[in-house]
């Protein structure tokens, strides 16, 4: 269970939850009072839904009203980075929450998100890192490598706050995904949008559920925080019976069967979203056990398992690569992340890591 999440699982717990779903999804007039509804509210903070429950049951406040006007400023700021982007060639995808929030839900400010995720083509880190940096961007200290890491944090403090921009040139971390669709694929299928008069390429709504169905257990511990499970709810009940059959063929030919049907049920199970029997028919059968992807269905799962699952996909060259680049990160981001003033100090803190890590792996994700 992700920290956070309301995981109360006595009758109260499962009641609070039961309504809050139902009021999500627009079918309960039954809005409680007093002890009941100081309960509902909390479970919608932990689940991250409070916005959406205020909007739901007519209770604009003034902390809403400001979530409004700071996602405005957030857009603002959104819209500036991927024209400037636009202005030397770069044309990303924006992904998950970033996206969802203008093409699924109602207002954008009612889908809560840290940061923004850009997919890129590989090829353009090296031009993207040098925009961003002129634009004002900082990296901070993280872990690097052609096999251990994917993704590129950004930061860049604003008038309100600061504004974090992940950079992605794969959907996913771990090496089991490796079969995912890479920019070139997505950008070919994308949808364009418009934010505020400034051009936003997307995901189709096929490739953003299955990217919201992977991205919940590849990185989240198939978490039930009922924000992704209302992002996987949005986006499946819009699609028609030819989509669906699009849908399971994408599935499988990436091999994420059974975290779809994970994703779609545990959707499903929350706010009844209308899922074709036979599509959860056709991801459940037992050739999705055979999946390698199938491990992240696994309660269980620590980082130990998920990196012998990651050496498992390389050949035994990458295995050894990625191997390297876990135990001996760059020196620059020992130095940035344990703040090391000395060189001569470098060896001990690079002991200290692998220490840490140790203890770490034994644990769940």
């Amino acid at each position: 269970m992700t920290p956070g999440v309301i995981s109360d699982q006595s009758d109260s717990g499962n009641h609070t939850r039961c309504l809050l779903c139902a009021i999500l999804r627009g079918q309960s007039n039954d809005l409680p009072v007093g002890e009941e509804r100081v309960r509902l509210f909390a479970a919608a903070r932990a689940n991250r839904v409070d916005r959406l429950l205020a909007w739901r049951m007519g209770q604009i406040s003034d902390e809403l009203r400001a979530a409004a006007i700071l996602d405005e400023v957030d857009v603002g700021e959104l819209n500036y980075v991927l024209s400037e982007l636009e202005a030397h060639g770069i044309v990303p995808l924006v992904i998950k929450g970033a996206a969802l929030a203008h093409t699924h839900y109602e207002q954008s400010w009612l889908r809560p998100r840290v940061d923004v995720d850009l997919l890129i083509a590989s090829s353009q880190r090296a031009r993207v890192i040098d925009v961003l940096q002129g634009l004002g961007y900082t990296r901070p200290p993280f872990i690097s490598g052609e096999l251990v890491m994917y993704q590129m944090p950004f930061a860049r403090v604003t008038a309100t706050g600061e504004m974090h921009v992940d950079v992605h040139w794969r959907l996913a971390n771990p090496q089991i995904f490796a079969d995912m669709p890479v920019y070139e694929e997505l950008a070919h299928r994308a949808s364009t949008i418009s934010i505020r008069g400034q051009s936003v390429r997307t995901p189709c709504p096929l490739d953003a559920l299955l990217l919201a169905c992977v991205h919940r257990a590849a990185h989240h511990d198939l978490s039930e925080d009922l924000l992704w499970l209302y992002d996987v709810h949005l986006l499946a009940e819009r699609f028609s019976a030819g989509e669906w059959n699009d849908f399971v063929a994408l599935a499988s030919k990436h091999r994420v069967r059974a975290l779809s049907a994970d994703g779609l049920r545990a959707a499903r199970d929350c706010f009844h979203t209308p899922i074709p029997s036979n599509v959860l028919s056709r991801l459940v059968d037992d050739v999705m056990s055979r999946e390698p992807s199938a491990v992240f269905l696994r309660r269980d799962l620590t980082r130990l398992d998920r990196m012998i699952a990651d050496l498992r996909a390389l050949t035994p060259r990458a295995r050894l690569r990625l191997l390297a680049e876990h135990l001996m990160p760059s020196a620059r981001y020992i130095r940035e992340k344990y703040a090391v003033r000395t060189r001569p100090l470098l060896p001990l803190f690079y002991v200290r890591r692998l220490a840490e890590g140790l203890l770490r792996f034994s644990k769940r994700v």
